[in-house]
C-alpha cells in the first residue's frame, strides 16, 4: 500500500479524522484509522489533538503520519493552532519541526 492509497477526512460530527484506505479485494474503501480531536469552546483558535488509532493490520504504512498532516493542514486552512496530546502527533511533531508554528 502506497500513502496514494490513504484518504483522510474530517468527520466534525464524530469530532475525529478518519483514514480510509481502499481494499483491492471488494474495491470499497474501509475505516483504517481514527484522530480523536476536541474544539476548545469558544475560542475558536485551538484544537486539541488527543489519540490516534490505526487498526493493527494497517500499521506501518504511513496512516498515522497521514491522519496528522491533515489535521495540521487543516489547522493552517483554517487559521488555528493545535494543541497536541496525543504521543503519537508529539513524536510525529519531532520530526516535522516545519509544523512548530501551528502548535498553541
Amino acid at each position: 500500500m502506497s500513502t496514494a492509497d490513504i484518504s483522510v477526512s474530517d468527520n466534525a460530527e464524530r469530532s475525529r479524522y478518519e483514514a480510509h484506505i481502499l481494499d483491492p479485494e471488494s474495491g470499497e474503501r474501509q475505516l483504517a484509522g481514527v484522530l480523536v480531536y476536541e474544539d476548545a469552546d469558544g475560542d475558536g483558535g485551538s484544537r486539541t489533538l488527543l489519540h490516534t488509532v490505526v487498526w493493527q493490520e494497517h500499521s506501518g504504512h504511513g496512516i498515522g503520519g497521514r491522519l496528522a498532516e491533515t489535521a495540521f493542514a487543516d489547522a493552517r486552512e483554517r487559521g488555528t493552532k493545535i494543541v497536541p496530546v496525543c504521543t503519537f502527533v508529539l513524536a510525529w511533531l519531532e520530526r516535522h519541526p516545519e509544523q512548530h508554528e501551528l502548535v498553541a
